[in-house]
């Protein structure tokens, strides 16, 4: 049997900025569902490149 990765053997993780932005959105909605925080700031603190920002997990 051959081992292939998630990312090639899954369509919608081909694109590797379309599957950053839905990996961001999915650790983002469960922060936010434990943190009460609001999924838009976690998903902006995530994104930011050189982010000095920490987001706690809960």
């Amino acid at each position: 049997m051959e081992n292939k990765s998630l990312a090639s053997s899954n369509p919608f993780l081909k694109d590797a900025t379309v599957a950053r932005k839905q990996i961001v959105r999915s650790i983002a909605s469960s922060t936010a569902i434990e943190t009460g925080e609001s999924i838009e700031v976690i998903e902006k603190k995530l994104s930011q490149k050189y982010s000095r920002h920490h987001v706690t997990l809960a």
